[in-house]
């Protein structure tokens, strides 16, 4: 009898593989094909009319002329003409486990620090942000955000968190949640490998720093192969302008900010090919409300003017540069509208209108060490793209306004 019924089971298990077998064998393929649109690749490149960007599970599989193109007659065929087709924006700046203001610091906890940071996702995807990277939170909300989409509980944009800051005892940011104070060289290699060991990709040091500390940080980080970048002196240096030039010669791959610092430590950017992110526009709304320190003000002599000078300066030189909003506290109130606000800025301070979009797409995914993946729409490319309305060369007042996202091929609709 219980030979039986071991056989019956074993024939049900048998069966059962078979059928998901044959299930997963006669699944089709998603395709879609976005026909009739003008397209902005993200690469620069002049925009080309009646375009269809093929689609093929979460990759694009094919992008030119309507009439070059063969569709697939099981394709999902959606027909965006009048419309214009770009890749998803990247803000490579941002801190979504922050709560909205300082007091909030003594009452906030992990949980509601990652449904604000989900909030903020959903308000970003719904602009057309389709990825961003978090430069310092508290490290519980980030990993439950990415544990949650890898299992697939979360739907949201693209997150490349840093995890925490890693700063120095007395340096920008200790004593913040979402910072990691430690001392010498070894500390700044051992906390590189506890972030990696975290689940996270990307690496965030901030001043006051030793060239010895940058310097084991950055070997630490390619050695795991990960990009790593540094808060733009400021406020934190010892001596005016000498944080940043630190992390130039220490090897980081990106500054933040584009704070006090002379021109030979642009000069040096340029030649090393380290990126930055400027944050223009939060500067500004610090300067309008008074709350840049008045010790940079009044003893350093800090105004606007010299981050927009350094700005034009780093443009001059080629520097790659991404949008980045680093709004925190009551400025967190202004995304993720601030983020157009930015690509605005820099139209405002000299690029063209196509050189920002560049900045928020191609630039970014740069910064992101993901361009084989992100940031234009080419073949191979994940799906991660947006449709407009209207023209962004014209006007940016269309920005933000997507009637269509797509994250990986996954269609999310905004009327």
């Amino acid at each position: 009898m219980r030979r039986k019924f071991i056989l019956v089971s074993l024939c049900v298990v048998i069966t059962a593989v078979l059928c998901v077998s044959s299930l997963q064998a006669t699944k089709k393929e998603s395709v879609v094909a976005l026909v009739g649109g003008t397209l902005i690749d993200g690469t620069g490149a002049q925009p080309v009319a009646n375009v269809t960007v093929l689609i093929k599970e979460d990759k694009i599989e094919a992008v030119g002329p309507s009439a070059q193109i063969d569709i697939p007659g099981d394709a999902e065929t959606i027909d965006v003409s009048g419309k214009w087709i770009l890749p998803g924006f990247i803000d490579c700046h941002i801190h979504l486990g922050y709560p909205f203001s300082t007091m909030a610091y003594f009452t906030d906890t992990d949980s509601l620090a990652t449904i604000r940071a989900l909030k903020i996702m959903n308000d970003y995807l719904r602009c057309g942000v389709t990825s961003v990277r978090d430069v310092g939170s508290p490290v519980e909300p980030l990993q439950a955000l990415m544990a949650a989409a890898q299992q697939g509980f979360v739907d949201s944009i693209r997150l490349n968190p840093c995890g925490y800051l890693i700063t120095v005892t007395g340096g920008h940011g200790d004593g913040m949640n979402g910072a990691l104070a430690v001392n010498g060289p070894w500390e700044f290699r051992a906390a590189v490998r506890d972030m990696f060991k975290m689940g996270f990709r990307h690496i965030k040091i901030s001043p006051t720093f030793t060239l010895e500390e940058v310097k084991a940080a950055v070997d630490e980080a390619h050695t795991l192969g990960i990009p790593i970048t540094a808060h733009g002196g400021g406020q934190s240096d010892t001596t005016p302008t000498t944080m940043t030039k630190v992390a130039v010669e220490g090897g980081v791959d990106c500054i933040e900010h584009l704070n006090e610092m002379e021109v030979d430590v642009l000069d040096m950017m340029a030649e090393k090919g380290t990126y930055n992110v400027p944050t223009m526009a939060v500067y500004r709304e610090l300067y309008r409300a008074k709350m840049v320190p008045k010790s940079l003000v009044d003893y350093r002599g800090w105004a606007l003017e010299m981050h927009e000078t350094l700005f034009k300066q780093a443009r001059e030189r080629k520097i790659l540069m991404g949008i980045g909003t680093d709004s925190v506290g009551p400025f967190m109130k202004k995304l993720p509208g601030i983020y157009f606000t930015e690509m605005k800025y820099f139209v405002e301070l000299g690029t063209t209108p196509m050189e920002a979009i560049v900045c928020a797409t191609k630039n970014g995914a740069i910064i992101l060490d993901k361009e084989k993946e992100l940031g234009t729409i080419e073949a191979g490319k994940l799906a991660d793209l947006q449709i407009l309305g209207g023209d962004p060369l014209e006007s940016f007042d269309v920005l933000g306004k997507p009637e269509m996202v797509m994250i990986g091929g996954k269609i999310h609709e905004f009327k």
